[in-house]
């Protein structure tokens, strides 16, 4: 059974144990770039369908044969989406990010593998980001793309320097103070987007005994049909 709203701890242990399981040979998504997935995908002006992020979680087939295990991780996969998005349905607006180690050695918190997580559920969405013009959002994503050390990147892929070393430290560490509001920030800007904007479907209504998106082999009713869920 999938949660509805905050998974417990224990519940997203067993979730990141199955994500690292042998079944998904090393090809599968880590706790904190999948939140950080999520959280665009949560976020996006449009819907994307659970079957495109899915797809993107696992990184291959996995080489599960009990339907038990299947509807097990299942749930918790779902339930982990709900949970993402029981935080940007709270009132309190606290997002408590899901981040590793630097390394073995480094303690420090990495935000780069979150960071790129979020990047890769934005460029999921069918609608651009980053049009021209768009000041507002650029200012808004502008945290994720440093901590995801995209600009760093690029910039030394030119042979040049992004900025010293001491400023780029000291603007990593005001990114990482304001994520958090950043990532609500966005949330907020398509939301208000959305509500300006008509519905339009962009794929046909899912059928009761048609096969559920979410890619979990089982009819709808049988399953995201079965109880009002996010997803």
């Amino acid at each position: 059974m999938q949660a509805t709203g905050p998974m417990t701890e224990e519940q997203i242990k067993q979730l990141e144990t199955w994500l690292v399981s042998p079944v998904f040979k090393g090809k599968a998504m880590p706790l904190d770039k999948l939140q950080g997935l999520l959280c665009a995908v949560v976020s996006s002006p449009d819907v994307i369908p659970a079957s495109r992020w899915i797809a993107e979680v696992l990184g291959t087939k996995p080489t599960i044969e009990s339907e038990a295990q299947i509807n097990e991780f299942m749930g918790l996969l779902m339930g982990f989406y709900n949970h993402v998005v029981s935080q940007f349905m709270d009132d309190g607006q606290h997002l408590n990010l899901m981040l590793k180690a630097e390394s073995q050695g480094d303690e420090r918190d990495s935000y780069q593998s979150w960071c790129d997580g979020y990047i890769l559920g934005w460029s999921l969405s069918k609608q651009e980001w980053m049009t021209p013009g768009n000041e507002p959002l650029k200012k808004l994503t502008f945290p994720i793309l440093l901590l995801s050390g995209a600009f760093k990147e690029d910039a030394e892929n030119r042979g040049e320097e992004f900025m010293p070393p001491d400023e780029y430290e000291k603007l990593v560490l005001e990114c990482m103070a304001v994520l958090p509001d950043s990532v609500f920030k966005i949330y907020n800007y398509w939301l208000a987007q959305r509500k300006h904007s008509p519905v339009k479907r962009d794929t046909p209504k899912v059928g009761r005994n048609d096969t559920c998106p979410c890619g979990s082999g089982k009819k709808y009713k049988q399953c995201c049909g079965q109880s009002r869920t996010l997803h």
